[in-house]
């Protein structure tokens, strides 16, 4: 009897351990959903110190397919590579259009529903610009993505945007006004205002 006991208790946990793998190479389906709308960065390894290694982005939204992970990174396929996104920013159910609204720190910024990298027409961009949020001025300092490079304030809030100064590491700007993805700075040396990415500062 025992032995026969023995044998079951082995077989039951093969097949707990079988279903688990196979639970695991099917993966768990999840949605983005990030707390200011904007798209979750996809990157080639667990760690958000920089952008060096991101490797694509998921919008607001997006559905993903996730194989486990650990320190609060799960990964993903993306194309032909691994990419691991924060799992905090992952939700079961997939989430209702984005609104505009911020359920984050109340350092975070609203901007309308659509993201101003991914405008595409005059009419979008305008109404970017026009529902920038005025705050008191405060300051930041320009925070470039590597030891060696420049921080661009452009004229207006698109990478595309001609280049009005160009900055080194450690820049002093002055914030006016806050959209989705930028802010609007005056340069406190030079009087020039412009816009500057949000990441490129601190």
């Amino acid at each position: 009897m025992k032995k026969f006991i023995s044998v079951l208790i082995a077989a039951v946990l093969l097949v707990l351990a079988v279903s688990a793998a196979v639970a695991e190479s099917q993966g768990t389906t999840m949605y983005v959903k990030t707390p200011n709308g904007k798209a979750l960065n996809v990157r080639s390894s667990m760690s958000s110190a920089d952008d060096s290694n991101v490797i694509g982005s998921l919008r607001y939204g997006s559905k993903v397919i996730t194989y486990g992970g650990k320190d609060g990174w799960l990964m993903i396929d993306y194309g032909n590579a691994t990419g691991y996104i924060m799992a905090k920013y992952l939700v079961k159910e997939k989430p209702a259009p984005y609104d505009g609204s911020s359920s984050g720190s109340s350092g975070a910024k609203k901007a309308g529903s659509f993201n101003v990298k991914e405008a595409t027409n005059v009419a979008q961009l305008n109404s970017l610009a026009a529902s920038a949020k005025f705050v008191t001025p405060y300051t930041v300092t320009v925070h470039p993505t590597t030891a060696k490079g420049s921080v661009y304030v452009r004229w207006f809030p698109t990478k595309n945007a001609e280049t009005l100064l160009t900055l080194a590491d450690g820049y002093e700007l002055t914030v006016i006004s806050e959209l989705t993805d930028w802010y609007q700075v005056s340069d406190p040396e030079t009087g020039k205002v412009g816009f500057v990415y949000y990441t490129y500062v601190k």
